[in-house]
């Protein structure tokens, strides 16, 4: 199986590194990024390989983060930065899921409509799932779904499961062991199934990682910059994800009395989350409501869930309520979370959140995963868990013309 295919390959960032110019690298993705992994070693391994380049890496990494919170925050976290190469990693977060390739042209048309001559890198990493089909020679899903919109745009991609599989089959690689179990002669990849370990396990990422870069630094078909395409058709028909955003929440949104907006300066968890958001809307009683009125498709929630998260009762232009629950399975503590509510037709709407009044059985919630680690947890800690806490940093949209 092929890792690397280079397609048009990186031609603007990799003559920049080689003449010794300022670079800005942006690596954008969920928790594989956001770690101190590959992103950090494959910047370090580019520093010592072009030594005049004045290279600056940024972290846009945010764990549990797919490719539609990806294209809200494209402008804050990637844009803003004019980056000269954009890493992107979401296949694991995505799931394979089939809107994910419209989520993915997204962001590559926002970045080709931001500049074109920006270069893009797919990377896809892989879960312990996944290496059966690496072993009969088959992609992961979510992985060929991008192919394709690698293949629309010229984005060269690296498969980071092809060196990991073939070390499991030749009995050099354990993909999953436990932290406190030894194996002499293998490499331990992964504690958990899916985030590999630090440095051994993001080593082998990190080798093809560089490898593909030495063989696209090869390809030469052309001299100076390389204006990259931007196909006025989307791969994707009528796809309104390179129209997203992500904005505070005071521009469209009516608050009931008892919100309140806290800083870093009076709430010690927005201190914890000041790095995503600059304070966070908080209610705790149910019958609060935010109501917001907007144009376009998609609307969603960027916020911060724990122990203590009630739900919300959802209604669309007036229509019947329903339940979005903002207490998840991996809620035994505080994490950044969101949601986007189902398409609707693009046109102006009107949205209303209010806290419910029912309250969520979350023991029930972990006993359902075998969480048994978690269910102790609410058993130790019942008044937390005994709550309808909303906290809201950022409102999603996808705002396509009228």
């Amino acid at each position: 199986m092929k890792e690397l295919f280079p397609r048009r390959g990186l031609p603007n960032v990799i003559p920049k590194l080689e003449n010794g110019d300022p670079v800005t690298i942006v690596y954008f993705g969920g928790s594989n990024t956001r770690s101190e992994g590959y992103r950090v070693m494959s910047a370090d391994w580019l520093r010592g390989h072009y030594p005049n380049a004045d290279i600056r890496s940024v972290n846009a990494g945010i764990s549990g983060t797919g490719s539609d919170l990806g294209c809200a925050r494209l402008e804050m976290d990637v844009l803003r930065h004019q980056p000269d190469l954009v890493f992107v990693e979401f296949v694991g977060n995505d799931g394979g899921v089939p809107e994910s390739k419209a989520r993915i042209e997204g962001i590559v048309r926002q970045i080709r409509k931001r500049s074109r001559f920006t270069d893009i890198l797919f990377v896809y990493t892989l879960k312990e799932r996944d290496v059966v089909g690496f072993q009969s020679g088959e992609y992961q899903k979510g992985a060929l779904m991008q192919e394709e919109v690698a293949d629309y745009y010229g984005i060269p991609s690296i498969h980071l499961g092809v060196a990991v599989s073939h070390l499991v089959s030749e009995g050099k690689l354990i993909f999953t062991s436990r932290a406190d179990q030894s194996n002499p002669g293998a490499i331990i990849f992964t504690h958990d199934s899916i985030h590999p370990t630090i440095p051994e396990g993001h080593q082998i990422y990190t080798d093809t990682i560089t490898r593909s870069f030495e063989k696209m630094s090869e390809l030469r078909d052309h001299l100076g910059r390389l204006e990259h395409h931007l196909p006025q058709n989307p791969l994707i028909p009528a796809n309104p994800w390179e129209y997203a955003t992500m904005l505070s929440l005071d521009s469209l949104t009516h608050f009931s009395a008892g919100w309140s907006y806290m800083t870093p300066d009076d709430f010690a968890l927005v201190r914890e989350y000041n790095w995503l958001f600059p304070g966070l809307w908080r209610a705790v009683d149910p019958g609060e409501a935010i109501t917001v009125q907007f144009e376009g498709t998609h609307i969603g929630l960027f916020d911060i869930g724990g122990p203590d998260s009630g739900r919300l009762k959802v209604s669309v232009d007036g229509g019947e309520p329903f339940v979005v629950d903002r207490f998840t399975p991996h809620n035994d503590h505080n994490r950044n979370q969101y949601v986007f509510l189902p398409e609707l037709p693009n046109g102006r709407h009107t949205v209303r959140f209010e806290i419910d009044t029912e309250k969520t059985d979350k023991a029930a919630v972990f006993e359902a995963c075998g969480n048994e680690r978690s269910m102790e947890h609410v058993r130790q800690h019942p008044d937390w868990y005994d709550q309808t806490v909303i906290q809201i940093g950022k409102l999603l949209l996808v705002q396509p013309p009228l």
